[in-house]
């Protein structure tokens, strides 16, 4: 009976989803669960020098180092930093216990794996603190600001916000490239993948920000010419559907009926149009469709951009193109500064056509993209774009 309880202790011992591993007087290992070898990376529970585990003691930083004088005396330590055979750094929440059996002396280290979790909690906690800080700044904001001057305090506080965002994510996860905090060469990938993916955000926020200032200060070049529509049109609605499937929206365009020219300039139409239908797709629900429809309007070129979205309450309708102002709650608020909407209606109006809106809550929404069908701007707008493929390319 005696020996059958030991050997289901043992069992219990070595399925534990805690390491454990005991070192002797020497500080060699002596014994090792199978959890404790998987974290570890032991080929043998036993031989092992403790020091093994001890990170280089130059290391700086907010974590406790695991070493000679931690495991000298009893008690938990909630984040311990500890390297693995393989030189590979981890936190661990560390327990130490020592243990006297038959005369001898025994340290008793049990401990869990705690990287990916601390890193996790770190960024939840940091992604909360930002948006109750935005939120609470944005509601004062709204309470003072009384005229679209008066707004651009909101607008520093949210560009501050979203920049600070992907800054906040870039280091994090380049400490834990830096401190070697991961636990497989694909790890490795997916943290760099993280890097570049917010660097991009990152470039794409800067961008809304230096072009709302060229807008603003008149200091933006345009190259108007005539333009073959259809085509072009199809083009741009068709690079969206890899997006539209991720989000279980169906794509359509209807353009035959439609102008076949139009004057504008072809490089920024082509950020209007994007912006209206990755808005349109982003906005839309599960199963929803986005429409994209060419007719002629009066003197324009009527492109719409349909969607079968949340739609949006007829008081936030005027909103959408305020400088330095999103709709909605921040906690529900989309990657980016606000500005794409009023940046895409002044550069179709800068160009001689406008940029408008219909919307119903729970219904969906309607943008109209108005371009001239005549020449209707100073000559001096009407020229060609040099390099316009190297353009186009960016």
């Amino acid at each position: 009976m005696a020996l059958a309880l030991l050997e289901l202790f043992k069992g219990f011992v070595d399925h534990s989803v805690v390491g454990m591993v005991a070192f002797d007087s020497s500080c060699t290992s002596v014994f090792a669960n199978a959890r404790a070898m998987e974290i570890l990376e032991f080929k043998d529970a036993k031989g092992v020098s403790c020091d093994a585990l001890f990170p280089d003691p130059s290391r700086t930083g907010a974590y406790t180092l695991l070493s000679r004088e931690l495991i000298a005396r009893d008690g938990m330590t909630s984040e311990v930093m500890m390297k693995k055979v393989n030189g590979h750094y981890f936190l661990a929440s560390l327990g130490v216990k020592h243990v006297t059996l038959k005369g001898e002396i025994y340290v008793l280290l049990t401990f869990q794996d705690v990287t990916i979790e601390k890193k996790l909690s770190r960024d939840l906690q940091a992604k909360q603190e930002e948006i109750e800080r935005a939120y609470s700044e944005l509601l004062e904001q709204n309470r003072q600001l009384k005229e679209l001057d008066h707004a651009k305090d909101k607008f520093i506080a949210l560009t501050t916000h979203e920049l600070r965002t992907p800054l906040s994510a870039i280091m994090a996860t380049a400490e834990v490239l830096e401190l070697k905090l991961y636990e497989s060469e694909e790890q490795k990938e997916e943290f760099i993948k993280t890097i570049s993916e917010q660097g991009r955000h990152l470039m794409d926020l800067v961008n809304d920000v230096l072009d709302f200032a060229k807008i603003r200060a008149g200091k933006m070049d345009f190259y108007v010419e005539s333009v073959e529509l259809k085509p072009l049109v199809t083009k741009l609605f068709n690079n969206f559907t890899h997006m539209a499937e991720q989000a279980n929206v169906t794509m359509k365009v209807d353009v035959e009926s439609g102008p076949t020219h139009a004057w504008v300039d072809l490089l920024r139409l082509k950020e209007v149009v994007n912006n209206c239908v990755s808005n349109a797709i982003k906005y839309n629900r599960n199963g929803g469709t986005v429409t994209l429809s060419l007719t002629t309007h009066e003197r324009f070129a009527r492109l719409m951009v349909k969607d079968t979205g949340v739609g949006i309450p007829a008081d936030k309708i005027s909103s959408v193109f305020n400088e330095f102002e999103t709709v909605g709650h921040v906690s529900k608020h989309h990657k980016g500064t606000g500005l794409g909407m009023p940046i895409s209606k002044r550069l179709m109006e800068s160009m001689g056509g406008g940029l408008s809106l219909k919307s119903e809550s729970g219904v969906g929404s309607e943008f109209y993209i108005d371009i001239p069908l005549d020449k209707v701007l100073e000559e001096s707008m009407y020229r060609s774009r040099p390099d316009m493929e190297a353009d186009l390319a960016a």
